[in-house]
């Protein structure tokens, strides 16, 4: 996973787990599914657990999806582990592919955040660090 961008974003710390690879950031996660794997909340508890451990239910974070291999996902846990976290900011999808940048608009049916879609990773990391800023202003008001 290439996350060479013009963002300064310190990493905490990277996992490869057997569904992918998975970066934690102070308020980022970047994952990246390997190839042909079918993702369900069954397989993808040990990121699900590790975010829990990093951000709580109370550091907001943003998930970019980097949509670099194929793969499929089970939809009906979306639901389920976004409302695991309530500190859920927003969520983009960082894609060239034209079916998996359309794929957006289902998933926008399962997951009641902002959505983006992206070509770039630095373009997805600027979004991200703007939606955080602004949900940042809003706690404190």
């Amino acid at each position: 996973m290439n996350t060479t961008t013009r963002i300064r974003q310190e990493l905490l710390v990277e996992h490869i787990f057997d569904i992918g690879k998975f970066q934690f950031y102070p308020n980022i996660i970047l994952g990246e599914f390997a190839e042909g794997v079918h993702v369900t909340k069954a397989n993808a508890l040990q990121p699900i657990l590790l975010a829990e451990k990093i951000y709580g239910d109370a550091r907001p974070f943003v998930y970019l999806s980097h949509r670099l291999n194929s793969y499929s996902m089970d939809p009906v846990g979306y639901g389920e582990v976004v409302g695991m976290f309530p500190n859920f900011t927003g969520f983009a999808i960082v894609s060239t592919n034209k079916y998996r940048r359309m794929l957006a608009n289902l998933e926008r049916l399962f997951i009641k955040r902002p959505i983006e879609v992206f070509h770039t990773l630095e373009d997805a990391f600027l979004w991200a660090d703007e939606l955080l800023q602004e949900e940042n202003l809003k706690s404190r008001v």
